[in-house]
Formats: C-alpha cells, structure tokens, sequence
C-alpha cells in the first residue's frame, strides 16, 4: 500500500488528478471525484479492449493478404498499438492509486 502521508506523493497525485479528471470534474466533492474516476476507468477498459481487439484483425488481415500492406507498414501498425495498450495499463495503475488515494483522502479529513 502506498503511504499517501507524504507530500511529495500527494503532489504527485494532485498533478495525476488533473491529467485524468475535467476541469469542471476538478470543483466536485471527493466523492464526485471518485465518481467520476470509475467513469475513467471504465472508458479506460472500452479504449483496451478496443486495441486488443484491432491487432488480431489486422494480423488476419496481414496472414491471409486481404490487405496490401507492406510488412514494414504492419509491423509499424502493431507496434503502434502495443504501446497504446501498455499506455492505457499505465493509466489504468495511476487512476486505481487516485481511487485509493481519494478514499484513503476521506478517511483521513474526517
């Protein structure tokens, strides 16, 4: 578990809060907040799936040379959507850590 005591991380966090929520999702209350991370993180799941989804299609497409594309172009192409999807996990990790650390949040400003 993180130690959310620390000001450095809580900075960290804070910086992460405005990457991930709206401006107008920034004045909610902390259970707004929260809200609407699980909303992030839902569209979050949709984006993956979504790129896990298109690299077998266009491998399909590439084996059985329903397209023209050149092997450089594919490979290019799912490389592309490997990081994407490495990049979605990424943001998934920092949305779950802004979830605990909204909650761990609440617990503590009572």
């Amino acid at each position: 578990m993180t130690d959310f005591r620390k000001s450095e991380k809580q900075e960290q966090l804070q910086s992460y809060l405005n990457i991930h929520l709206k401006k107008d999702e920034l004045s909610l209350s902390d259970e707004g907040k929260i809200e609407a991370l699980y909303k992030r993180k839902r569209t979050k799941w949709i984006q993956l799936a979504v790129n896990i989804v298109i690299i077998p299609i266009f491998g399909y497409s590439f084996y059985y040379d329903i397209t023209q594309l050149s092997s450089t172009f594919f490979y290019i192409i799912v490389a592309v959507f490997l990081i994407n999807v490495g990049l979605i996990f990424y943001q998934q990790r920092q949305i779950n850590e802004l979830i605990d650390y909204m909650h761990w949040k609440q617990q503590h400003e009572d």
